[in-house]
């Protein structure tokens, strides 16, 4: 070592903010959610005053040009960003994931005007929610689902009424986005709505034991008014063209929040057990930072961290591929790639991520197991992220695809 020089050894690889949220000046933000996390969650609060303070910040509208109000940020800096917003809260993270689906499919259509006036609203710092699911409306995920949600002519103008479920970040929405059938043309038609309108309510009746703030409850409208213009129609696929798969980045944002959640469970780690004033008495070491079976957990945790970030990057480079991409004639087979990568993250991502949050709790023995500071969410908040695409089916599909060349499901969930 060089002279007067001190080397801080575990600087390189201690988790830290990631560039882009130290460049738009989040890390601050994050950090004091970081703080509250536990709090929240042991006493169920709401996250209204941590969305209103991204909002604020224009966080929702980072994917737009600077001109349009945003920070034009890569679709990689996005999830950059996501992670990093995950390791502090995951729920928070978690209810801005239709909103930046929202903001992504507008922007391959900046000349249709309801396009336009989607991304001048979250340019603006309006945030969109997502109601479509519903109960007993067919298999999850399938495509052509009817809904039971109706929608009626009133004069010139129309009236919607029908119960939403899944609603996940919807009490924290300015709009939503929303889907009825159709009485007069039997068809399923989409709708834009603002949550403060009448007729509209956000309940938040979600029973989960995991992911507990993000207001997953039910949205329900009744007799709500809607304008003509308040009302849009998705892309359909025309004759011969390839599909692309066009629900991948709602995979990727998942696993890349649970990864988010494993770097807080080695932060956590590092904490726990450089915070203990003792070790037992059959131990090899007066502290436990010294203790070698502790030492090897903690090199377990990071490294099976690493191998999660590299995983979760790697479908995160894919989708950008597939997406910068669709008007080339390798759409189709980037799609797919896209696809298949996002699956096998998922598929490794799930299963160690919750070993990981059990090893939490091995290094820090009975002093982890208070319930102030909840360290159980994490395994809790990513198995209830987990279990809404359950890996089990991802890994028959993979294994499919790679045996037989069967391609993925066309619906949902890839």
């Amino acid at each position: 070592m060089l002279q007067g020089h001190t080397l801080d050894p575990a600087a390189a690889t201690r988790p830290d903010w990631s560039p882009v949220t130290r460049r738009l000046g989040l890390d601050a933000l994050f950090a004091g959610f970081a703080e509250g996390a536990a709090a929240r969650d042991v006493a169920r609060r709401p996250i209204v005053a941590e969305t209103a303070a991204l909002k604020e910040r224009g966080f929702g509208a980072v994917r737009l040009g600077v001109a349009a109000g945003g920070a034009g940020v890569s679709l990689p800096e996005l999830f950059a960003l996501a992670r990093d917003l995950a390791s502090a809260d995951p729920n928070i993270a978690h209810v801005f994931r239709n909103h930046f689906f929202a903001v992504e499919q507008h922007l391959t259509t900046l000349e249709d005007p309801f396009s336009a006036r989607i991304l001048a609203l979250a340019g603006a710092g309006r945030m969109f929610g997502n109601a479509v699911a519903e109960a007993g409306a067919g298999p999850a995920g399938s495509r052509g689902q009817v809904p039971g949600t109706r929608l009626l002519r009133d004069g010139a103008a129309y009236r919607v009424s029908g119960r939403k479920i899944y609603s996940t970040g919807n009490m924290y929405a300015d709009y939503l986005f929303a889907s009825a059938l159709d009485d007069e043309t039997g068809r399923t038609v989409q709708f834009l709505v603002s949550t403060r309108a009448p007729g509209v309510s956000l309940d938040d009746d979600w029973t989960g034991f995991g992911q507990k703030l993000t207001g997953s409850g039910t949205t329900l409208f009744e007799d709500v008014a809607l304008a003509p213009e308040d009302l849009f129609a998705l892309r359909e696929r025309a004759e011969g063209e390839p599909h692309l798969y066009g629900f991948t980045f709602h995979q990727v944002y998942l696993t890349v929040v649970i990864s988010g959640i494993v770097t807080r469970i080695l932060q956590d780690a590092l904490a726990l057990v450089r915070g203990r004033s003792r070790n037992y008495y059959h131990a090899l070491a007066e502290h436990p930072s010294g203790e070698p079976e502790i030492q090897a957990v903690i090199g377990r945790i990071a490294a099976h961290r690493a191998a999660i970030l590299a995983v979760t990057d790697r479908a995160v480079a894919a989708l950008d591929r597939a997406w910068a991409r669709t008007r080339h004639p390798d759409a189709e087979a980037l799609s797919i790639a896209a696809s298949i990568a996002a699956a096998e993250a998922k598929i490794v991502t799930d299963e160690v991520a919750a070993t990981l949050a059990s090893l939490l709790l091995d290094v820090g023995s009975g002093s982890a197991v208070s319930t102030a500071r909840a360290l159980d969410r994490h395994w809790r908040n990513l198995k209830v992220i987990a279990a809404h695409n359950p890996r089990i089916y991802k890994e028959r599909v993979v294994g499919d695809h790679y045996l037989n060349g069967a391609l993925p499901p066309t619906g949902a969930f890839f």
